[in-house]
């Protein structure tokens, strides 16, 4: 195990004043401290962070960069185009999920080590130690260089104390109401990665959901491809603030679109839960102001209310975009969809759509 706290101070000490990405649960200690000494700059999309990391070595300082290995796949048109093309070498620290995980890490863990070969980026196993480490510093100079995070416990812990705002509901609640008024209803619920599937998940499985488990920031236009292909049917999909402002352009797309069928909801903690109860880049959200400007948007601030604007959508046949504020927390013991049901959740949704069209 590596001491967070000792990790941080080699960073310090070979100059490496900030870190900058989007949170990982591998590496949910290592953010939580360097978020507490004033390293740490949150991004919605590993692919920024690693143009930032860029912008500190033009100026001939270092910046880390820290991801999930999922997130690669965003980081690597500025990897290619713009760090290496360049020169400008960052630190990546990559968590590694995926050896004996769920099911949508499986492939990217085996992706990550020939995506780096093939950028020519050296990489090396945190697990391995202080040699580690050392190998790291003395590469950096000539590439940019990854450190991989395999483990979930490799880092000693460090945990941040969690904003409890007990005037805003909690996202089952807001969950249990949205599926109540699907209920005998063939209305397809398309749900975002995280706690979110999880929980719509533990509330009600049924053969018209989906659970995007992975692929963060895709779920609006997931449900904009579902909605137009099958007009005849109406689509709730529920989308996470992060998740949102990962790929908030396609936001844009969507409402310009605004098909007559589709109901999107944005459910908004101010973080990232699932991976540690980190902050997003935004904190104090603005989320709903970018909303309401491109789309009118409804404000809900308890489930009653969500299930009456839903309750709407259903008889008014339109375009409707709900913002609800919600808190940390989740129900104790929150189950994961069943690794099976995972790999087949979209036949089965195809087959359903199929035997009810």
């Amino acid at each position: 195990m590596i001491n967070t706290d000792d990790f941080l101070e080699h960073l310090l000490n070979n100059g490496i004043e900030k870190i900058a990405g989007v949170p990982c649960s591998f590496l949910s200690s290592l953010i939580n401290r360097a978020t507490d000494r004033g390293m740490y700059v949150p991004f919605t999309n590993e692919g920024d962070a690693t143009a930032y990391a860029a912008g500190y070595a033009l100026t001939g300082k270092k910046c880390a960069v820290i991801m999930q290995n999922s997130g690669l796949s965003n980081a690597l048109s500025p990897l290619s185009s713009l760090n290496k093309l360049f020169g400008l070498n960052t630190l990546l620290i990559i968590g590694n999920r995926g050896v004996d995980d769920e099911p949508q890490h499986k492939i990217m863990a085996g992706a990550v080590k020939p995506f780096l070969d093939a950028l020519k980026i050296p990489y090396y196993d945190a697990e391995n130690g202080d040699k580690s480490l050392l190998n790291t510093f003395e590469a950096i100079s000539k590439n940019s260089v990854a450190i991989l995070v395999n483990q979930k416990d490799t880092f000693s812990s460090a945990k941040r104390d969690v904003i409890f705002y007990p005037e805003k509901p909690l996202r089952h609640n807001i969950l249990e109401a949205i599926a109540g008024c699907a209920k005998d209803k063939d209305v397809a619920i398309l749900t975002t990665t995280g706690f979110t599937s999880r929980e719509m998940y533990s509330i009600k499985d049924r053969a018209f959901n989906f659970y995007m488990v992975g692929s963060m920031g895709c779920l609006s236009s997931l449900a904009m491809g579902v909605a137009e292909s099958m007009p005849g049917k109406k689509v709730i999909a529920i989308d996470g603030d992060s998740a949102c402002l990962m790929r908030l352009g396609a936001l844009y797309t969507l409402t310009a679109h605004a098909p007559d069928n589709l109901c999107y909801i944005v459910l908004d903690n101010d973080g990232n839960e699932s991976t540690g109860n980190q902050p997003n880049s935004i904190c104090e959200s603005r989320l709903f102001n970018v909303m309401s400007a491109l789309h009118e948007t409804k404000k809900t601030e308890s489930p009653e209310a969500v299930a009456n604007e839903v309750s709407a959508f259903f008889r008014l046949g339109k375009y409707t975009q709900i913002y609800n504020p919600i808190r940390m927390g989740s129900i104790d013991n929150l189950p994961r969809p069943d690794r099976e049901l995972i790999f087949n959740q979209a036949n089965r949704f195809t087959s359903h759509i199929t035997q009810h069209s």
